[in-house]
């Protein structure tokens, strides 16, 4: 049975997190882990200002051999890293082990995840390669997928994800024409605007990604 951990490490725990923050101002959630032979390449998505300064910072770093911006959606860019043959363990082992990132994003002091493994055995793999590798990570809940969630009926929405996107539809966020916006759904949540369209588009995807894919194609 599919199961889901969270868990939090330090930025040092995590090369390429380390990489990644050098703007203090910058949000950034990690999209996906491609192999591509020896190679992972990671897509991330930054949100915040000062996209160029941010690039070069990041190309600073020894191990980040190329940065390209995919996308851009106001204050929110979509990237692709290609990352050095001295591959970040941690993201090896999540490869390794064929979890699928549900989420991971840069926290009050380090980086938060929620993985999928296929099952406990592969979820005590990947923790004993940490633990192996010298990779300090707290793992703070552990469970398993419900029957409704791998029918595609729950869609794994984080609580604030789940609100943000109850909300956008019922007040029309997705109307034609559009009947609110997203500084009013800020409002109502008490977040940021920048919050708020994080939760929303986030909460989107998973929805349309788990009524229209395959599971096994989620990444």
């Amino acid at each position: 049975m599919s199961i889901v951990a969270e868990f939090s490490l330090s930025t040092e725990e995590f090369v390429f997190g380390s990489a990644l923050s050098t703007a203090e101002d910058m949000q950034i959630e990690l999209e996906a882990i491609i192999p591509t032979g020896p190679r992972l390449v990671p897509y991330f998505w930054a949100t915040g200002d000062g996209f160029e300064g941010f690039e070069r910072n990041v190309l600073s770093d020894p191990s980040v051999e190329s940065i390209t911006q995919l996308d851009r959606i106001d204050d929110t860019a979509l990237y692709r890293t290609a990352w050095g043959t001295d591959v970040d363990s941690l993201l090896q082992g999540l490869a390794d082990t064929e979890a699928v990132v549900l989420e991971a994003m840069t926290a009050d002091d380090g980086w938060h995840f929620r993985v999928r493994f296929s099952d406990r055995h592969l979820l005590g793999q990947f923790y004993d390669y940490c633990t192996e590798r010298g990779i300090d990570i707290d793992i703070e809940r552990v469970h398993a997928l419900s029957e409704a969630s791998r029918a595609g009926r729950v869609f794994d929405l984080t609580p604030e994800q789940r609100e943000a996107i109850v909300l956008a539809v019922r007040w029309g966020y997705f109307a034609v024409p559009r009947e609110t916006d997203l500084s009013q759904i800020a409002d109502e949540l008490g977040i940021s605007q920048q919050a708020a369209s994080k939760r929303v588009r986030r909460g989107a995807d998973k929805v349309l990604r788990g009524a229209l894919l395959d599971p096994g194609t989620w990444t």
